[in-house]
This record gives structure tokens, sequence and C-alpha cells, in this order.
């Protein structure tokens, strides 16, 4: 019976350390990139909670201990269960579960149950240092069939980086191009994109559009390297994901790679409205256009449906309307446009599909939700995009309350970039609320300014204490790479 307890403790703890290889998924299975984090949460202080209480169950039976560990794994469960970006049963995760079943296990039966609850982070580290020999084999394999299947079916590979817009240009320039296709969502990882093209038929697409994503110099080249790209765009360059690239020069350094990577045959579109993105004119071999080349598109109107802009291409005039509300939908469409034009498809052609395009989740994505509008731009992570999301919202007379908890991966600028997101946002919306860690330098930014500051402990109590400040027509915006979990 005691051999049982164990193991029905180690399983327990085993699930409950679902939200470690949760927090190692979102760091790409690179502890490096932030795993850290998750001993400053709610989560990690719950199991110092449950640490401590199992310690005053050790002289009572064991299924006092068996029956807590159990409830510590079901809380987390529900929890997890509702999150934004849940746990996703990868062959990879159910593997790193196996190990740490095993190892607690073995820690259960012969050590004993109520030591181990305050290490699973550490264990959930040791399963995937186990695994990964394995995993780094399994994923060269896929990577590489699914380099094999590009150059098999001939499509041409246009690549987008940047800081910010990647997913939204990727979205919006597989819409107006006839013939292509495009992983949905944020795929932006080696393995990320080896799963979308081995799982997709590629075979009668003319372009694959992928976006390239980076944490650190070297990304982009190595995804360059993979699936050559024959043409790119360039959204953006701003400081972002600081605490691993370093500084805004890193960030510099690692999106030129892009354009310094494609060959001296193709081509890649610049956005003319990031002073950064235009520095790289003369990166590498191949032919650079800025977005406004050929071409000029302005926002003639924005409203609660979409925005209207004005396409001025060939000497003619257009309307064009697009579901999107953002300051950056005129850049946009101007980059997906230019790369159109350079792929010698039609301007009517073009401008008709622009009725195909549709709002990207998590990104400026506006929607009614009873008697108020939401904008979700929880995906949002830079400080450029706050000062877009700033002078689209000013463009609307209605209340405003923002959610936020700022901006985080900002390295040692975390303060100065956040006081300067909570000035942004408080000459913006008349109430913050504010979650996280971040408070202080928010908060910081928003009193020299008239907006009222609340503070709460979580999104559901933040939505709770924001709502009434804009009901009846008002707009509740979430901002900032808003999380599940707030860090402490």
């Amino acid at each position: 019976m005691p051999i049982v307890l164990s193991l029905i403790c180690a399983f327990a703890l085993t699930v409950a350390a679902a939200e470690c290889v949760r927090a190692l998924q979102g760091a790409s299975y690179r502890p490096n990139r932030g795993y850290v984090k998750i001993f400053v949460t709610w989560y990690y202080l719950s199991l110092a909670v449950v640490q401590a209480a199992s310690i005053f169950l050790l002289d009572l039976p064991q299924y006092y201990t068996a029956l807590l560990y159990v409830a510590l794994a079901a809380c987390w469960t529900v929890v997890s269960a509702r999150r934004k970006s849940p746990l996703k049963l990868t062959k990879r995760a159910l593997r790193i579960f196996a190990v740490q079943f095993v190892l607690l296990g073995l820690l259960c039966v012969f050590v004993g149950n109520g030591y181990w609850v305050w290490l699973l982070p550490a264990v959930t580290l040791a399963s995937w240092a186990v695994c990964l020999p394995a995993d780094c084999a399994i994923t060269r394999y896929y990577i590489n069939k699914a380099r094999r299947k590009l150059a098999d079916s001939r499509a041409c590979i246009i690549a987008i980086t940047g800081s910010y817009g990647k997913t939204t240009v990727k979205d919006m320039l597989n819409a107006l191009l006839d013939g292509s296709i495009a992983p949905s969502g944020s795929c932006n990882t080696p393995a990320g994109i080896a799963k979308f093209v081995n799982g997709t038929d590629i075979s009668a697409a003319k372009y694959v559009i992928l976006e390239f994503g980076a944490r650190q110099k070297g990304d982009i080249k190595q995804l360059c390297k993979l699936f050559s790209p024959s043409y790119g765009i360039v959204t953006g360059v701003c400081a972002q994901h600081l605490s691993t690239f370093g500084s805004l020069n890193g960030v510099i350094a690692a999106k030129r790679e892009l354009p310094e990577c494609l060959p001296e045959s193709g081509w890649c579109i610049l956005n003319a409205a990031d002073g950064i993105a235009m520095q790289y004119v003369n990166a590498g071999k191949c032919a650079k256009y800025p977005s406004d080349t050929s071409l000029s598109v302005t926002a003639a109107n924005v409203g609660y449906d979409g925005t209207t802009l004005d396409v001025r291409v060939n000497g003619a005039s257009y309307a064009v309307k697009l579901p999107q509300i953002a300051d950056y939908a005129a850049d946009a469409f101007a980059m997906c446009m230019q790369a159109t034009l350079l792929l010698k498809q039609d301007v009517v052609v073009t401008l008709a599909n622009a009725a195909r395009v549709k709002q990207t989740p998590h990104r400026m994505q506006i929607y009614p939700a009873g008697d108020i509008y939401i904008v979700d731009d929880g995906y949002n992570a830079s400080i450029t995009g706050v000062k877009s999301c700033c002078r689209t919202l000013q463009k609307f007379t209605c209340a405003k309350a923002v959610i936020t908890q700022g901006l985080v991966e900002c390295g040692k600028q975390r303060r100065q970039l956040n006081v300067q997101c909570g000035k942004l946002l408080g000459q913006t919306c008349d109430v913050a609320v504010v979650v996280g860690r971040n408070t202080r330098f928010i908060a910081e930014g928003l009193i020299d300014t008239d907006c009222k500051i609340l503070f709460a402990k979580d999104l559901s109590q933040a939505v709770q204490k924001a709502r009434p400040y804009v009901a009846g027509g008002g707009i509740l915006l979430f901002q900032n790479d808003l999380p599940d979990s707030v860090a402490l």
C-alpha cells in the first residue's frame, strides 16, 4: 500500500508540473529564454505553500499527503484549461511527462513523498535534459523532411521578419496573393515551420509565406539556411526581447540577417514608415524596395468596423476596406501590395482579394461584447506597438479603459519602457487597470496623466474593475503581451 500511495503522489505531482512544462514550451524548450521566471509566479508560491503543508503531514498517514497532492494537481488542471496559451500535449511534452513520472516515482518510493513539491520546476528541467538528445534527433528528422518537401514542391518561399507586425503582414499577404499558402497564428520557429510544412499539402502552392522569429542573434540566419527564402519583408524594428538580445543594437543586427541571407536574384521589402528597417537598404546583395516605391497608402477613415484606405498606384486611386482598425494597417497593406506588384500580380486582382483579409487574433482585434467593444492587443510586446495602439484609439471619442501589465522581456530598460508605456496609455485612456510586477513603473507613467489608476491581482479581477467604466459603447483594451498568470 505505501508503494501505491507513493506512485499516486508521483502521478499527482507530474500532473501538477504541467504548468512547468507549459512554461518550458513557451520558451521554445530553451530554458535560458525565461524559464526561471516561473519561480516568481503565483504557481510557484502555491508549490511552496503545499510543500510547507506536506512537511506538517509527515507524521500522519500517507494518504493525507496523497490527497493534498491530488488537490494541487486538480486545482492547476482547472486553471491551465483556461489559459490563453494552454499547454499543447505534443509528443515532446508527453516524453517529458513520462520521464518526470519515473523520476518522481523513484524519489517518492525510495526517499519519501513529502519533499519534492518545491522542486517540480527543477524536476521538469531534469526531465527535459534527459529527453534532449532524442528530441534533437527527432526535430532534425522533421526539419529535413520539411526541407525536402519544400524543394520538391518548387514553391517560392517568402520570409517575413520584424519586431512587430509579422503575423499581421503574413496573414494579409496570404489573403492578397493568389496561389499562396501560410501557417495560421504565430508559427515562426524551425520546429513550428517544419510541422506546418509536413502537415500541409503544398503541391499546388506557388508561394509559401513564412514568418521568421528571433530571440537572439543567429536565429533568422538559421531559418534562412534551413528554408531558403527567395524574397523577404522586414516589417519594422524596435526594442523587443531585450532580455535575450541585450540591446536595441542586438535586435537591429538580428533582423538584418534576413536581407543579408536572401539570394542576389531575390528582393526584400522594407517598411518605409520604419526608420530602422530602412537602414537595411544596403544590407546583403538582394534588391531592396521601400514599401512606398511604386504606390502610396493612407488611412482615410477608421471606425468600429475597420479602416478605409486610400490606395494610389499606377496613377489611379482606389478605396480599400480592411477589417483592421490598427494605425499600422496602412503600412501593412503597403508592404503586402508592394510584394504583389513585384510578383507581377494584376492590381485589380489584388484589390479584389482585399475582401479576403481578416483580423489577426490578439493584434488590435476589435469585436463587440455586449454593450462594449473589446480591443484585444494582448500579443503586443513592444513600445512601438503601444504607440501605434494609442494613435488608433485616439481616433475614437468613446470612453476607453485599458488592462495592462506593461512590457515584458525588457532587460535593463524595464523601468524606462514601462514608464513610457504607462504615460502613453494614460494619455489615451480614461481608466487603466494594472496587473503584475511592472505595476509601479506603469503607475509612475500614469500618474502624470488624467487617467484613473486601478490595480488588480489577476485578469479576471481586472475585467471586473474596468468594465463598468466603458459600459454603454466604450472600448476595453487588453494591452501588452498579457500573460495567463501574472508574476508576483
